[in-house]
């Protein structure tokens, strides 16, 4: 619980409590900065389930969770199948990984776990929170967080993990590139008593206005759509059974599913690419989702997270330390990245060439979406959608 009596004086308040914002806080508290996390949410309420590639071993390990990760029992995914650019399946095994295989994952426990590892290494990490007020005063920030108590704390930084929101780089006149208008149509399916499971893989399946995922998450197998937010709403209009209709237009993904039942969703997730013009000020920097947000095809939603909230404590450090230039870096580094991603997509997406006359492989096959990005300069193409998950 949260003390009333007074303002707390604290080095960093970090607004947001996933990936990103609690492995900024976890890398921040062992290198001995005191910290404050607010989470608006308690964790425990369903998240959409993501994929972890192999690679997040290692940094899993040099956050000292890897321990704590294992021993969530998330699905294995030992595979994933694609039928990209050809009607075929053909496999990415995970069997010759030095890492080992990927996961399948349950983000509420996956944050839960690292909120708590957060905590033990001192961060006050504030659930069910509620952000009273947030102001500047001076060059430090004020805020009062409501969560069980009302508490003051004054704070030299400030750090945005508020996912695609991007709540306190906006209001410090950030503004959101979109670089496309993805949305992901996500269900959850259960299989009966006699499926059979056929295997822990990720499978992946282009089709003509889009392309579809798969996964077993637990006992469920989590589905989605991704096609362009206004490709969906146009064809949505002729019918409440526009998404089976769709679902049966495939191949591989229908076969897979045919014979589960439907229990949750259809549910529309952003899933677009976007990021911030900039990623940082005087005394506040952007980690995760907020500064930029890929698409679910890369794979990297919450290896990102986590790599960012890293190198972010990183340049904190250094700027505590007397290297006022090091949140300069830190932005040059997540613009790199993001222009380093952006032309890994492209590759991708031109490898599927079957649907030349689809607006939606048409807009991937673009040389630089430069008139998307000149019209959506503000805000989430689809500003009601939830934040998207990682799919591939």
């Amino acid at each position: 619980m949260l003390r009333r009596n007074g303002t707390r004086d604290i080095d960093v308040a970090v607004l947001g409590g996933g990936p990103a914002g609690t492995a900024t806080a976890l890398t921040l508290s062992r290198k001995g900065y005191s910290v404050v996390v607010a989470e608006p949410s308690d964790y425990r309420k369903a998240r959409i389930g993501e994929m972890l590639p192999p690679a997040a071993r290692p940094l899993l390990v040099s956050l000292g969770v890897w321990d704590r990760f294992l021993a969530e029992n998330h699905s294995p995914s030992f595979a994933i199948r694609s039928a990209w650019g050809q009607p075929l399946l053909y496999h990415n095994d995970f069997i010759f990984n030095p890492h080992g295989s990927g996961w399948h994952v349950d983000r509420s426990r996956l944050d839960a776990m690292l909120a708590r590892a957060a905590e033990d290494a001192g961060a006050c990490v504030c659930r069910g929170a509620r952000l009273i007020s947030f102001e500047e005063n001076g060059k430090n920030w004020r805020l009062e967080i409501a969560s069980n108590d009302s508490c003051m704390f004054r704070t030299k930084l400030a750090v945005d993990a508020t996912g695609r929101r991007a709540w306190l780089a906006h209001r410090q006149g950030a503004k959101r590139i979109n670089h496309d208008h993805l949305v992901g149509v996500v269900t959850s399916l259960s299989p009966g008593p006699h499926y059979r499971d056929p295997g822990r893989y990720t499978l992946l399946e282009s089709v003509e206005d889009g392309w579809w995922y798969s996964a077993f998450l637990h006992s469920d197998v989590v589905t989605a759509y991704m096609t362009d937010g206004n490709l969906y709403a146009r064809g949505s209009r002729v019918g409440a059974n526009y998404w089976r209709r769709k679902l049966q237009n495939t191949t591989h993904t229908s076969r897979r599913v045919s014979r589960l039942v439907l229990v949750s969703g259809p549910v529309i997730v952003a899933a677009n690419s976007s990021q911030l013009d900039r990623f940082a000020g005087d005394n506040w920097l952007a980690v995760g989702d907020a500064a930029m947000a890929f698409d679910p095809l890369s794979g990297q939603g919450i290896f990102k997270a986590l790599d960012s909230g890293v190198k972010a404590a990183d340049a904190i450090d250094a700027y505590f330390s007397g290297r006022k230039s090091s949140f300069e870096g830190y932005a040059g580094a997540v613009k790199k990245g993001f222009e380093k991603y952006l032309a890994i997509r492209r590759i991708y997406y031109r490898r599927e060439m079957r649907w030349p006359e689809s607006p939606f492989w048409q807009r991937r096959h673009s040389p630089t979406h430069k008139d998307l990005r000149d019209r959506q300069q503000n805000g989430v193409y689809m500003g009601d959608a939830k934040a998207a998950p990682n799919l591939a």
